[in-house]
């Protein structure tokens, strides 16, 4: 292959700073626009809710706790999903800091502003029926958008892929998500007139744990795919590129309009609390299965790009072709470590995981950088093939087996939800299914760990509900 001798190595992924010094960041006028937005913001939601959690201060505190965790859980799948080629965490941070504050803030002002408006161009039934399917997409999402449009203010060469933009979109959406899911909170205690914690409770399985899995994250993700397509396609007309961005905030606007819209609330009324839970099941399958296509398209162009890189070398010692097939997802990286972990114990995961890390971090120096980018990378690559040689590891791929006991062993799962006494049977299984590996030096069905993890997860439920109605608390 040629590569170009004379670019410059660029920094590692994740590592990357956009900024040389804070004192060059104080300078950038991007900066001092976001933190004074973000202050205007704090304050505004002070205003507007201060008198709320001085009435509940248990009910906010449980509030902020619980989406708290909830927001770690997504924020630890969507850097999942930018695992390849991980950006600076601080931007992701000013991406949760707008969602959160500036653009929430600014919403409950245009929110009244846009109903007042419906009030007097259409009846009262009209805006009763759908002021919320109108309000909400028209600014939230727009609110939303102009802060991925600020990320690309403040750092243009962090965006790299569609998947970048659909990464700081998602991280916009998130930190509206959470913040509104905290007022509703305090408005559901308000509602309950006193401070109430289990208004809180109910608050979070409705929209942490039903809605969440399909609300301003999945939104502002699609959008955020716009805005990169018009930032990377210089190629391309101007009108296609805004013709692009303004189709993907309509997709993110058409899908928050019909998560809010009342559609087929006579099934609602016919079925009662399960007709209610049908159409909101129908709604959000419908809005998350076209957000997992899409992304399944921007992951494997994303993916294709780093992979033709390695391929390019055809050199074995730095990524066998089973090894670069396992660094396509997140599901594939976690059989080749489960491999890893059979043969090898705890060491041989840590070492393979960080091969991975290395061949991903490799093929992104050789994009950004070439020769320069290669040569800086080779060293980390060497070390880390190393060590997973020194273990008898010759090619981390992740071929899998699947069985019979790996198919029980899930189901089985399930029934810790009826007693917490079946969790036996997945650990069980999962300790004699990597002895009986090991000792063979076969593949272990990665299925024993999935029904591990989830009976743990379902014993967790299982005592979250034992403590919640010991408590008197449904």
């Amino acid at each position: 292959m040629t590569l170009d001798q004379t670019a410059a190595p660029p920094p590692a992924p994740g590592t990357r700073r956009v900024f040389a010094s804070w004192s060059a960041a104080a300078s950038w006028p991007a900066v001092w626009f976001l933190v004074a937005l973000a202050i205007i913001g704090i304050v505004i939601l002070g205003t507007a809710f201060g008198p709320a959690i001085v009435d509940a201060p248990a009910a906010f505190v449980v509030a902020v706790i619980l989406f708290t965790i909830h927001g770690a859980v997504f924020v630890t799948i969507i850097r999942t999903v930018d695992w390849l080629e991980p950006e600076p965490r601080w931007l992701f941070a000013a991406a949760i800091v707008w969602g959160g504050f500036v653009a929430s803030a600014n919403a409950l002002r245009a929110n009244t502003a846009l109903e007042s408006i419906l009030v007097k161009i259409t009846s009262l039934s009209f805006v009763r029926d759908w002021a919320a399917a109108i309000e909400g997409p028209t600014d939230e999402e727009i609110l939303k958008t102009l802060g991925i449009v600020m990320i690309v203010l403040l750092a243009r060469r962090q965006i790299n892929s569609i998947l970048d933009g659909v990464v700081y979109g998602a991280f916009v959406g998130l930190g509206f998500q959470e913040i509104e899911n905290i007022t509703y909170s305090l408005n559901a205690v308000a509602a309950a007139g006193y401070d109430s914690v289990a208004a809180v409770l109910q608050t979070f399985v409705v929209r942490g744990l039903l809605a969440g899995l399909w609300s301003h994250t999945v939104y502002s993700a699609i959008a955020g795919a716009g805005v990169a397509y018009a930032v990377l396609h210089r190629e391309r007309s101007w009108w296609n590129r805004i013709g692009v961005a303004l189709g993907a905030l309509a997709l993110a606007w058409l899908m928050h309009f019909l998560w809010n819209s009342p559609a087929a609330s006579s099934l609602t009324d016919y079925a009662g609390s399960f007709g209610t839970l049908l159409v909101l099941l129908i709604k959000g399958f419908l809005i998350l299965g076209t957000f997992l296509v899409l992304l399944h398209f921007f992951r494997k162009d994303e993916y294709e790009g780093l992979a033709g890189q390695l391929e390019s070398l055809g050199d074995r010692w730095t990524a066998t072709p089973n090894e670069i097939a396992a660094l396509r997802g997140w599901r594939s990286r976690g059989r080749a470590r489960w491999n890893a972990f059979v043969y090898a114990g705890p060491r041989g995961y840590r070492r393979v995981r960080r091969l991975q890390r290395a061949q991903a971090d490799l093929a992104v120096g050789m994009r950004d950088g070439a020769q320069a980018g290669y040569a800086m990378r080779l060293p980390a690559l060497q070390r880390a093939r190393y060590g997973v040689y020194q273990l008898g590891i010759s090619d981390a791929d992740a071929i899998h087996t699947s069985t019979v006991t790996g198919w029980i062993s899930f189901v089985l799962a399930f029934a810790v939800l009826v007693s917490p006494i079946f969790l036996v049977f997945p650990l069980g299984l999962l300790v004699v299914g990597i002895t009986r590996a090991r000792s063979r030096r076969q593949r272990a069905d990665p299925r024993l760990r999935t029904a591990a993890v989830l009976a743990l997860v379902f014993l967790l439920a299982y005592l979250v509900n034992l403590i919640a109605r010991s408590a008197g608390l449904e």
